[in-house]
C-alpha cells in the first residue's frame, strides 16, 4: 500500500515561528548555512531487469526522512511495506511475482521543509523453470528419534548451495545439524550426535522452505515456500541379533518387548539382469520408513524370473517397512517354529502374528532397528541410511562446506 506519509510527516518539521530563520543554521557569526537538500535512492535502480521477486525493494532517504513511497504492479495494484522507526528506510514486506513489472515513486523532506522525489521502474525475471520443494515431513506429526528432516525437489538443482541455504531448521532446544545431499533432488538433515545417539525426545522441530525468488541455477527457480512443524516423540531402539535370532524393544532405555524372527537366509541370487540380489537381512541402523497393515511381497519387483526356485508372489500381514528395497518386519506363520532358531526369510524380519501386530501397531515412522551380524550393510541411500554415515562424511554432502 502507499505509505500515507506525507501528512504525518511534514507536520512539525519546523520548530519556531521565524520563518525567515527557517532552513538557516547559526554559524556564530549572525550567518546561517543552508540546510542540504534531501536524496532518495531506489532498489532496484530504474530500467533494471530480471529482478528476483524474493528480494525485497528498498527505498532510503539520506538528509531528510521519507513522506511518501508508492510500489504498484502494471495493473496498479499497490505492494505493502514498512517504514523503519527513523523513516529513513521503507522495504517491501510483500514477495513480488515472476516475470512482472513495477513502478516506484518516492518523497523525501529534509528539516527545512523541502522535498526530493524519485522513480524506479524494473522488471521481474522471467524463470525458465520452476521446482516445488515437497517436504516428507508431516506438519503436526509425531515422529521416532531417527527421522531425518527431509525435503524432495521435482526438479534436479545445479546450484545446490542457492537450495540449501533457502532451507531453514530451527530446533528447541537448539541443536546444531547438517544438510547433505542424498542425490540431485533429495536433501536430509540430521543432528550432530555421538555414535548409537539420535533426535532427543521431546524436540520440536520446525522447516521453513523460503525458495520463492531463489535462483537455483540454469534458469531453475523456487516456485513455491513451505513450512513443516513436527515433534520427536519417545525414544524407541529395537536391536536384532543374527547370532540370538532376537529382537529387543527398548523404550527410553527400558526393554519392552523381545521377538523372536527369521531373518535372511544368506547368499545371493542373480536377478535377470545379471546383478547379485542379497537374501541377507542387512546389518546396520534402518529407520522405520512406515506401516502398512497388509503388504503385497513380490520377488519380481526386485528382478527375480517367476520360474526362478527362490521367486515369491505373497500378501503378508502387519508390515513394517524399514529399506526402500523391501525390508519389513512383517507376519510370517508359515515358519513360525523357525522364529529365534534359523533363517529361512529373502531378507525380512519373520515375525509371529502376535509380534508382528505389536510392531505395526507400535511402532512409528521415525523409530530405529539395528541388525548386526550380517555380512550385508545399510548404506545411506537404503531407505533412510543416514545414520550409518559418520558426521565428518555428512557434513561433507552438504554443499555449504
Amino acid at each position: 500500500m502507499a505509505t500515507g506519509l506525507a501528512a504525518t510527516m511534514l507536520a512539525g518539521c519546523n520548530g519556531g515561528d521565524d520563518k525567515a530563520s527557517a532552513g538557516k543554521k547559526d554559524d556564530g557569526l549572525g550567518g546561517g548555512k543552508p540546510v542540504p537538500a534531501a536524496t532518495v535512492a531506489i532498489t532496484p535502480t530504474t530500467g533494471s531487469g530480471k529482478v528476483s521477486p524474493g528480494d525485497p525493494v528498498v527505498v532510503k532517504a539520506t538528509g531528510g526522512t521519507l513522506s511518501a513511497v508508492s510500489l504498484t504492479n502494471a495493473a496498479g495494484k499497490q505492494v505493502s511495506g514498512t517504514l523503519s522507526g527513523d523513516k529513513k528506510t521503507w522495504t517491501s514486506s510483500e514477495k513480488l511475482g515472476y516475470d512482472k513489472k513495477y513502478a516506484v515513486t518516492a518523497t523525501a523532506t529534509n528539516p527545512d521543509g523541502k522535498k526530493a522525489a524519485a522513480k524506479s521502474s524494473f522488471t521481474t525475471v522471467k524463470p525458465g523453470n520452476f521446482t516445488l520443494p515437497y517436504l516428507q515431513n508431516g506438519n503436526g506429526k509425531t515422529y521416532g528419534v531417527g527421522e531425518p528432516i527431509m525435503v524432495h525437489f521435482d526438479e534436479k538443482i545445479p546450484d545446490k548451495a542457492a537450495a540449501e541455504k533457502a532451507l531453514k531448521v530451527t530446533t528447541s532446544p537448539a541443536i546444531e545439524g547438517s544438510w547433505s545431499w542424498i542425490n540431485d533432488q533429495d536433501v536430509h538433515w540430521r543432528p550432530k550426535t555421538e555414535a548409537g545417539k539420535y533426535w532427543p525426545a521431546g524436540t520440536k522441530v520446525t522447516l521453513h522452505a523460503d525458495v520463492y525468488g531463489v535462483n537455483m541455477g540454469k534458469g531453475l527457480w523456487g516456485q513455491e515456500d513451505r513450512k513443516t512443524s513436527f515433534t520427536i516423540g519417545d525414544q524407541i531402539i529395537a536391536k536384532a541379533s543374527n547370532k540370538s535370532l532376537h529382537m529387543k524393544v527398548y523404550k527410553n532405555g527400558s526393554m519392552i518387548r523381545d521377538m523372536p524372527f527369521s531373518g535372511g537366509k544368506g547368499g545371493y541370487i542373480q536377478d535377470k539382469y545379471g546383478n547379485n540380489v542379497s537374501l541377507w537381512t542387512p546389518s546396520g541402523t534402518m529407520v522405520v520408513m512406515d506401516t502398512e497393515r497388509k503388504v503385497h511381497m513380490t520377488s519380481s519387483s526386485w528382478g527375480i524370473a517367476k520360474n526362478n526356485p527362490q521367486a515369491y508372489d505373497l500378501w503378508v500381514d502387519y508390515g513394517t517397512r524399514l529399506t526402500g528395497d523391501g525390508i519389513y518386519l512383517h507376519a510370517a506363520p508359515w515358519n513360525v517354529g523357525l522364529h529365534g532358531v534359523r533363517n529361512d526369510s529373502h531378507g525380512c524380519f519373520n515375525l509371529s502374528d502376535a509380534d508382528a501386530e505389536w510392531a505395526y501397531s507400535h511402532l512409528r515412522p521415525g523409530d530405529i532397528v539395528i541388525m548386526s551380524g550380517t555380512p550385508d550393510k545399510v548404506t545411506l541411500t537404503r531407505g533412510y541410511g543416514d545414520w550409518n554415515v559418520s558426521w565428518d562424511q555428512w557434513v561433507k554432502g552438504s554443499a555449504l562446506n
